[in-house]
């Protein structure tokens, strides 16, 4: 299909929360990138009030979910772009619109392609990474040595939750399964449910794996973030997130609070030398738009050793070892007091993303994909 006849409509949220300010930004940049690679592409609310007929719609997670029927029933292709697993939290609208055959989900993560294949045979979908808006930020002030953004559960409490709620064995079985992340944080869940289904000489069925894949993932990610943070309580590590972080925080590290919207969000990465991230399980192989924003802002991303993030940014990030944690304050320390070093190293991140990872190449995809 040639670009001049392709029209997208994409779903934004009329009352965008704060909760979900980083998503609610997708929508908007996908616009841009559309319009960048000269394809037409505006808003769903914008295109019905002025009548312009659409080829696709796209919506980030569940967004304009109470339009898709409609969409789907005009006959007009129609995209879920799930920004985490499917399985964390999309698993129920993808399951109440799989048996349309102009439903599309887009995974932001590989290591789902198997699962669904497996459990959702006749959706169509496919792997599609978020990207990221390149700014020009220079000349900020870089007043912030490490931060940390992002919210984070009670892992203990959510243990106990789970221990009262399912029966020994089951509780048993998410313990081990989190154990053995926590010990190969390189292994996808999918790999992971492999090894339960060989060492049990059991099938895992669709709700056992999804049941079994939010719990685990829910334990892991927090337990790490806690970790990660806690092994540099030497340095003045900013937290800015939900205040359950009051908890877990110790020695110089600072509570802040949760930021308010994108414009925040960004302003704060932009300030910061160093920024933190642990790649989560639910996301696999997957790339995080938290990197590829913390690239874009000049920061150095300081993140675990994961497979993917090796392979694709080489070394343009700094790796820790996220089993034990150990070595993640002298490569702070280094890299605080080497500026130089630290600015050499984000130039060759920011060139990785400026030359892959924008939101015109991911409508470029898009575009590819229709033709």
């Amino acid at each position: 299909m040639s670009k001049d006849n392709i029209v997208v409509a994409v779903y934004t949220n009329k009352t965008p929360d704060s909760k979900n300010y980083i998503v609610d930004s997708f929508s908007q940049s996908l616009i841009q990138g559309f319009n960048n690679s000269g394809v037409k592409a505006y808003s769903y609310d914008y295109c019905k009030e002025n009548n312009i007929t659409f080829n696709m719609s796209i919506g980030f997670d569940n967004t304009g979910i109470e339009h898709w029927q409609k969409t789907l029933s005009n006959n007009t292709t129609n995209v879920m772009w799930s920004t985490d697993s499917i399985f964390k939290e999309n698993i129920k609208a993808v399951e109440q619109f799989s048996s349309f055959d102009k439903f599309v989900v887009f995974e932001s993560t590989p290591a789902d392609i198997n699962a669904v294949n497996k459990f959702i045979p006749n959706l169509k979908h496919g792997y599609i990474p978020a990207g990221v808006d390149i700014t020009e930020n220079s000349s900020i002030n870089k007043e912030i040595d490490i931060v940390y953004i992002g919210d984070i559960e009670d892992y203990e409490d959510k243990t106990l939750k789970i221990q009262q709620a399912y029966p020994e064995l089951v509780y048993n079985l998410i313990m081990q399964i989190k154990d053995l992340v926590l010990k190969n944080p390189h292994l996808t869940f999918w790999q992971i449910a492999e090894i339960v289904n060989n060492n049990y000489e059991i099938e895992l069925d669709k709700e056992q794996y999804i049941m079994l894949f939010q719990n685990a993932c829910e334990l892991v990610e927090n337990e790490q973030k806690v970790k990660m943070v806690q092994a540099l309580s030497d340095f003045k590590v900013k937290i800015y997130g939900n205040d359950i972080w009051k908890k877990y925080i110790k020695g110089k590290i600072e509570y802040r609070h949760e930021c308010c919207d994108f414009e925040e969000y960004k302003n704060i990465l932009n300030k910061s030398k160093i920024v933190l991230y642990n790649h989560p399980l639910s996301l696999g192989l997957g790339i995080n738009e938290r990197l590829l924003n913390a690239t874009d802002s000049n920061a150095l991303c300081l993140c675990s050793t994961t497979p993917s993030l090796i392979s694709e940014f080489k070394d343009s990030l700094v790796y820790f070892n996220n089993i034990v944690f150990d070595d993640i304050a002298q490569k702070a320390e280094y890299y605080l007091i080497n500026e130089d070093k630290r600015i050499e190293i984000v130039e060759k991140a920011k060139n990785i993303i400026k030359e892959n990872h924008t939101w015109k190449h991911r409508a470029q995809s898009i575009i590819d994909i229709m033709d």
